[in-house]
């Protein structure tokens, strides 16, 4: 990982989303960190997005405690009810 601060961040910005691609950059001001200069492309971005979206960290946390009150069923389960419901399609 790579430091920079913020006047080479005005200075070099394009410099730095170029280096970006191989390793993540730090930005720091004052000596402190602030940012981080990480290199997304097209096919991490639904990921990227999706995973810092606040509301669905909210659906999945409301989700996994639901799941520790009421309980869940096993993967098998699971595989077993969608081949029966892929049976009943194929009518």
């Amino acid at each position: 990982m790579r430091f920079a601060g913020i006047k080479e961040l005005k200075q070099k910005t394009m410099e730095l989303i170029k280096e970006s691609r191989k390793e993540d950059i730090l930005i720091t001001a004052y000596g402190k960190p602030v940012a981080v200069l990480h290199h997304v492309d097209e096919d991490d971005l639904a990921d990227y997005l999706i995973e810092n979206d606040p509301e669905f960290k909210v659906k999945i946390e409301e989700s996994y405690a639901e799941y520790l009150a009421k309980g869940g069923i096993t993967v098998e389960k699971l595989i077993e009810k969608l081949k029966k419901r892929h049976a009943h399609k194929k009518i």
